[in-house]
């Protein structure tokens, strides 16, 4: 099935559910049911069974539909928006994939169509207690006996705890796993319902001496391992899109609130504190949806188990954090009503500690990330370069992953400068200048440029993968403004004659470029800008001054903002030029910053003089220019290179500490590995936006904020994991990896601050994104 078609058809299930919650299910009656017996309205079931919700992942074969987990998540996520208690994820998932993925077609022929349907309620009981997920139930035995087995064990956490008519259990023998069909009539069984935190329940089965068939063994071995793992990842998974749903309403809840509830004579939203609390809690929505993402790709595309169990944990561990955090939040945004049972939001917490718990939760999950995970490698030199290059036109997109990465890590060890490695701080354009010339001649200066401008045409994943490889063999930054910032703009603003006098120019480094936006007293607040262009005859004049350009000593151009109509309000009457730097009246001051580098000038422009061909877009509508270039210039201070320098070195001053495997170090440094990681898959969401054409809006200055901030913590934890060597200026030897601790330390602030401080990206997004009152 095509795109298209598939997106057709998603849109159409998606309507179907809203028609469906709007009419059936609500918030009322989720209450109707709370601590009732057995917790779920079984008629409602079945007709939800009867739009075909139930079947959605059993194959066509067995009486299903035979879709995909994009259509079961919005199902899912639509009953987790009303609070729907019925066990979709428990039957429709997690039981009935690990039938699916069983290896007994006879009882999958005789059981999944009933299941489908809606006319058989199964549960899968896999937990013998509060085991995280890859437990392998060794404390309920099977033991052989005749034709088939006796079973004795306990079971807890089943779901549906009541209206079941058959158990998947998992047990073993005293070699294998099994995972067995079991009757819910069966003698000897013995079930015992507990209520949970949001009025559903789930039960404990004792399991004392149950004979199980031959004929009811699903699968056994290795399979039976598999299709456990996997059934309780696919489920996982879609509890992650649950909890994501409920997140997401909640926070409409608060922010709902925040706008209408007035003390004090103004709305509460309208008090900085809480606007920029509603912002941390947006984030972390934001990097939950791109955690969820990545986990439904990896269920559908991943051919290896471990990278599909690395992407559910991942998204788990997002999504019950964040889950927990943002309805707890919300509810104290409340106020005191917020605690009180009849405001809906302290509801979606209930169900949040529900699913956050369910399968495992954070903790459970960021453990199992790291076991799973490769250690970061340390930097070394990989295979030689073995392979012939590509040739310029090739189609980077068409090639596979493996084959890319591949292409662009051996070109970069080849040809990458040892003495630039892992410079911390900004390179200067005499030590990159032929560097540059070389990815320049070679088509790859610009990988997210179009083709037919010159660059490689790299998708966002494409892009990623480059970058990875870049900050892996430690390929400094050189002044790239030009390519990163200058050109997107270009591109769209630019006249053809603009392009063709700076694009080609850009690309052949010919042209080192700055931006002159920040000045002494308009530094985040751009709209205070006091530097002016005024029009005399052919040209401009411009009088004023910039601050805080970085790399202005290397630039020999400049493009900057300064204001036409000096009457006009704020964002109107400024306009974008680019100028030549060494147009006279321009001066100079290098400022140096703490780490002892002259990173930034101030430039003074007195009675400078430029053509009119000089000015961007429109006169007196720079702000829609400068907003798009802002919009570009985040998305790179948000790109998930920049923290990948800062992993591979902490994980060096780790073992060579001897720390690496503390309990301690690991929980804090797969934290950090699971944001960047998060961060990777929020950031890509806002580079396809650029490839189709499309500028960044105001949600890209979260990727800022939290790229920033997580490059603290990284900088923090080296600081704090190098002990007394955390104060020592220079590069150390750290088990023959050399490290610049305080460097890294020091270029944290321009992280922070550039672009606007992340406090003012905070404002941004309060107002322009949560559309919380002034």
């Amino acid at each position: 099935m095509d795109d298209l078609h598939t997106s057709d058809e998603l849109r159409l299930l998606a309507d179907s559910v809203a028609a469906f919650t709007r009419q059936e299910s609500n918030l009322a009656r989720m209450r109707a049911w709370r601590g009732q017996r057995p917790g779920y309205d079984r008629e409602l079931w079945r007709r939800m069974a009867g739009m075909g919700w139930a079947g959605i992942l059993v194959p066509e074969k067995f009486g299903g539909a035979g879709l995909g987990f994009a259509h079961m998540r919005i199902v899912a996520q639509g009953l987790a928006r009303v609070l729907a208690p019925e066990p979709l994820i428990a039957t429709a998932v997690l039981a009935a994939r690990a039938m699916v993925h069983g290896t007994n077609e006879a009882l999958q022929q005789a059981q999944l169509p009933a299941l489908a349907a809606g006319e058989r309620m199964v549960a899968l009981a896999w937990q013998d207690g509060p085991e995280p997920p890859g437990s392998d139930a060794r404390a309920t035995v099977a033991l052989a006996d005749g034709e088939g087995f006796v079973v004795s064990g306990t079971k807890r956490y089943v779901v549906p705890a009541d209206g079941v008519d058959a158990y998947i259990i998992a047990a073993r023998t005293r070699e294998d796993p099994l995972l067995l069909w079991v009757p819910a009539d069966s003698a000897g069984l013995r079930t015992e319902a507990q209520l949970r935190s949001d009025g559903t329940y789930c039960q404990t089965l004792d399991l004392d001496g149950v004979r199980v068939p031959a004929a009811h063994v699903l699968a056994s071995g290795d399979a039976a391992q598999a299709a456990l793992a996997r059934a309780i990842d696919e489920a996982n998974a879609l509890v992650a899109a649950e909890l994501l749903a409920g997140m997401e309403r909640a926070l409409a809840i608060a922010l709902d609130y925040l706008q209408t509830r007035v003390q004090f004579g103004r709305a509460i939203g309208s008090f900085q504190a809480l606007q920029h609390r509603a912002v941390d809690l947006w984030m972390q929505k934001e990097l939950a949806i791109g955690a969820v993402d990545d986990a439904m790709r990896a269920l559908e595309t991943a051919h290896d188990a471990r990278q599909r169990a690395l992407a559910v944990s991942r998204a788990k561990s997002r999504c019950a954090d964040a889950a927990l955090l943002i309805t707890r939040e919300s509810i104290k945004l409340h106020g005191a009503i917020g605690y009180a049972d009849e405001c809906d939001v302290g509801q979606y917490l209930q169900r949040a500690l529900v699913l956050s718990a369910w399968l495992g939760n954070g903790a459970n999950h960021r453990r199992r990330y790291a076991r799973l995970a490769d250690a970061l490698p340390r930097i070394t030199r990989s295979t030689p370069h073995a392979t012939p290059e590509s040739p310029p036109d090739t189609d980077w997109n068409a090639l596979c992953d493996e084959a890319f990465r591949h292409e662009v890590r051996s070109f970069f060890e080849a040809y990458y400068p040892s003495e630039l490695r892992y410079l911390q701080r900004r390179a200067r354009w005499s030590e990159t200048r032929d560097w540059a010339l070389l990815m320049s001649k070679k088509g790859w200066i610009a990988p997210a440029w179009p083709r037919e401008h010159g660059g490689m045409g790299l998708t966002p994943a494409k892009f990623i993968i480059f970058v990875e490889e870049q900050e892996r063999w430690g390929i400094a930054r050189a002044p790239d403004m030009g390519i990163l910032m200058l050109g997107p703009v270009l591109i769209r603003f630019g006249t053809e004659a603009q392009k063709r006098a700076y694009l080609f120019k850009i690309i052949a480094c010919e042209h080192v470029w700055c931006q002159g936006y920040s000045e002494p007293n308009a530094g985040s607040d751009l709209a205070s800008l006091k530097t002016s262009a005024v029009a005399d005859g052919d040209d401009y004049v411009i009088n004023g001054s910039k601050i805080w350009t970085s790399g202005a000593l290397d630039a020999d151009h400049m493009f900057m903002l300064a204001r036409t109509d000096a009457s006009a309000k704020r964002q109107e009457g400024i306009s974008f030029f680019v100028l030549d730097l060494k147009t006279p009246g321009i001066r100079m001051r290098p400022i140096r910053n703490l780490s002892g580098q002259e990173e930034f000038c101030q430039e003074f422009f007195d009675d400078v003089r430029i053509p009119k061909e000089n000015l961007v877009g429109e006169l007196n509508k720079g702000w829609t220019v400068a907003k798009a270039l802002l919009g570009f210039e985040r998305l790179n201070n948000g790109s998930p290179r920049r923290v990948q320098y800062p992993l591979l070195k902490l994980a060096s001053i780790a073992r060579a500490r001897g720390v690496w495997e503390d309990a301690e170090f690991q929980s804090k440094y797969t934290q950090l590995r699971l944001d960047a990681a998060d961060l990777a898959s929020a950031y890509q969401r806002f580079a396809e936006v650029v490839r189709q054409g499309g500028t960044p809006g105001p949600e890209s200055s979260f990727l800022k904020v939290w790229s920033g901030e997580t490059l603290q913590r990284l900088a923090q934890l080296s600081v704090e994991t190098a002990g007394e060597d955390g104060a020592i200026r220079g590069v150390l030897d750290f088990d023959d990896d050399a490290v610049d601790i305080l460097g890294s330390f020091y270029h944290l602030f321009g992280a922070t601050t550039a672009s606007g401080t992340n406090d003012i990206q905070r404002n941004i997004i309060a107002k322009r994104v949560l559309a919380l009152p002034s």
